[in-house]
């Protein structure tokens, strides 16, 4: 099986929290169903003193003939693995629509095993216990949902083969979000930052601040301008750049380290 974390700069030989002096903090980037790794591969050198890495899911891009995961927990767990056998560190979890659930979970479960992250960033995306219906078995019904976030190009529409390959793991990812109800009860330690387009769709508009629910420290809402994916013309690194600066003072370091 393929390697989970995809970095946009090569990654040092020896542990990466050793290496901090060097860096202004490093980034895991999650994201949205359908989404593959190199959707943030722009954001490197929109952050040059940082590292920003990003997920792969299973079954898209060099994973394409690898099977989708059981479950979304199933997800985190296995890049939560994958980030502890490499003994890496991140300042920053940014999880984009689906991603916010993984990132949830991965933050969770490098909590557990002593490996706290000091900022969530969730972008786009309702509360859990609150997140709009998700359909993931008919075609129809999946491209009428996708295009309430984001209307397909019509090059895409016309090619049937490539449009049904996107459409495939799009529903596994789908079914993924459907079936997470791990949430329930679940808070973050780490300072919890929500992120939504002032013009996303209502019921995740109006859902993102309760976020505030899962939040047992610090929760800030942030509304930027444009809609679901407002972060493809405007990508959040002015945000980003300045969380991490936060988490590396040492009165923020002092908090989450304990």
């Amino acid at each position: 099986m393929s390697a989970y974390i995809r970095p946009g700069r090569p990654l040092p030989s020896g542990p990466t929290h050793a290496n901090a002096d060097s860096d202004s903090g490093s980034v895991l980037c999650f994201p949205h169903a359908g989404g593959c790794a190199s959707f943030f591969r722009s954001w490197q050198p929109l952050l040059p003193a940082a590292r920003v890495h990003s997920v792969q899911y299973p079954g898209r891009e060099d994973r394409f003939a690898e099977p989708a995961p059981e479950s979304l927990l199933a997800l985190a767990r296995a890049v939560t693995e994958e980030i502890l056998a490499r003994d890496e560190r991140y300042s920053l979890l940014f999880g984009h629509s689906m991603g916010a659930y993984v990132a949830f979970e991965v933050d969770r479960l490098l909590r557990e095993a002593g490996v706290p992250t000091p900022t969530l960033v969730l972008s786009s995306a309702a509360s859990p216990a609150l997140r709009p219906p998700v359909p993931y078995e008919e075609d129809a019904d999946v491209l009428a949902y996708l295009e309430r976030y984001e209307p397909l190009s019509a090059e895409l529409r016309q090619d049937e083969e490539l449009l049904g390959l996107l459409l495939e793991y799009v529903k596994d990812d789908l079914r993924l979000v459907s079936g997470y109800r791990e949430h329930t009860g679940k808070r973050t330690r780490a300072r919890l930052v929500s992120v939504v387009g002032e013009h996303d769709i209502p019921e995740i508009r109006s859902r993102a601040g309760r976020w505030r629910d899962h939040a047992g420290g610090e929760f800030v809402q942030v509304v930027k301008p444009g809609g679901h994916f407002y972060l493809r013309s405007d990508p959040p690194v002015g945000l980003i750049a300045a969380e991490l600066a936060r988490a590396g003072s040492p009165d923020s370091r002092s908090t989450w380290t304990s």
